[in-house]
């Protein structure tokens, strides 16, 4: 078999780290991830499912995926309060190749929010968890008592299936899933399952949530729970 000239070589190379960087990182200790601690917080508990991780074929390799995700805060009539976490790419825009502005399709509903109030990405980012996990934030000690929505975006690049190809979704694959749950903050401890309520744009246009998961397929496989966790002391 011939060898590969140093050309095709070093554009294959290029296409590799390409495709590894617009996928998530490889999972370490996320920056926010120090469940333990006293005051008024929230936990955010993710169990993975069995779509969590998958991988695909590129030239010679094959890549494994890890999702992106991002978990915030909102008043009850919808209006963006503060990010509990996200992923690191997303938070930081730090995708290699991709535009400046990052790739908002990835998580669009979220990053289209975050655009009405400054973020901290330091103090919110992280790597992707590698499994289950519980993500601590103090967000909580700084809001008012009372009831708020909490949702949690997830998505996964490469994810394709019938109705959401390479051709008309590039690297997205199907769109990201958004989370939504209700829970109280001042009124003593309190918890919340998340549930799926719908998908956001496959190309980033715009911060909409569908309804429902018409279309979705291993996408839904890629959490077995989440829920949110308040506590008061």
């Amino acid at each position: 078999m011939k060898h590969l000239s140093r050309a095709a070589l070093a554009i294959a190379v290029c296409a590799l780290l390409g495709a590894l960087a617009l996928a998530s990182c490889s999972p370490r200790r996320a920056h926010a991830a120090a469940a333990a601690g006293s005051g008024r917080r929230f936990e955010l508990d993710i169990v993975p499912g069995p779509h969590y991780l998958h991988s695909v074929g590129f030239l010679f390799f094959r890549i494994r995926i890890y999702p992106q995700l991002a978990c915030w805060i909102e008043s009850p009539d919808g209006k963006y309060v503060d990010t509990i976490f996200v992923t690191t790419k997303v938070g930081r825009k730090k995708w290699f190749g991709a535009p400046s502005a990052g790739r908002p399709e990835a998580l669009p509903v979220w990053s289209h929010a975050r655009d009405q109030a400054p973020l901290n990405t330091d103090a919110v980012s992280g790597a992707t968890p590698a499994g289950s996990v519980r993500v601590g934030s103090p967000l909580a000690a700084g809001l008012s008592a009372g009831t708020y929505v909490v949702k949690l975006e997830v998505n996964s690049s490469f994810d394709y299936n019938e109705r959401y190809t390479r051709a008309n979704s590039g690297v997205n694959g199907q769109p990201s899933i958004v989370y939504m749950g209700r829970i109280d903050v001042g009124k003593g401890e309190a918890e919340t399952d998340l549930t799926a309520i719908g998908t956001g744009s496959v190309d980033g246009a715009d911060g909409d949530i569908r309804p429902g998961l018409e279309g979705i397929t291993t996408a839904r496989e890629m959490l077995q729970s989440a829920r949110i966790l308040y506590h008061d002391r």
